[in-house]
């Protein structure tokens, strides 16, 4: 009985170290110029093209691309770093201008109290689940004498 490893052996030996690709001698040597004679005459392909002259702004628009390019990249970096850089607090503790106006009744009179319609509040305190009843009893409870 014939082992594997033998048998793999028997091919390679029957069918040698080829690939199969062979060409005739000598094909590459005069392959150019067969090739060159089998093409059609092209008179146009012998002349050689004269290049007109780059006008100034095709000489320098290369230059004025990259230029733009890396501002844009500048820019963006610098908007990374901007709104990387510390936050800026805007909580109303640290606004004295604003922790100001906040706490004037006149101000919040003025300019929000106007705004808000009766109906707006209802309509708050019954999504937030707060009942007309709910006030009743306080009011109630503030009026009562606490003696």
């Amino acid at each position: 009985m014939m082992d594997m490893k033998d048998k793999d052996s028997n091919i390679l030996d029957t069918i040698g170290h080829r690939d199969g690709m062979t060409v005739p001698e000598g094909f590459f040597e005069d392959f150019a110029r067969r090739m060159e004679g089998l093409l059609p005459e092209n008179p146009d392909a012998e002349q050689t093209r004269v290049l007109a002259p780059k006008t100034v702004w095709e000489r320098i628009r290369p230059f004025v691309y990259m230029a733009a390019m890396f501002a844009g990249i500048w820019c963006m970096l610098k908007m990374f770093t901007l709104m990387s850089t510390s936050p800026v607090d805007l909580s109303i503790d640290n606004n004295k201008i604003l922790t100001e106006a906040l706490s004037d009744d006149n101000f919040i009179y003025d300019n929000f109290i106007d705004e808000i319609n009766q109906n707006e509040i209802f309509d708050e305190m019954y999504d937030d689940s707060i009942g007309v009843d709910d006030f009743m009893e306080m009011d109630s409870l503030m009026q009562s004498p606490m003696n």
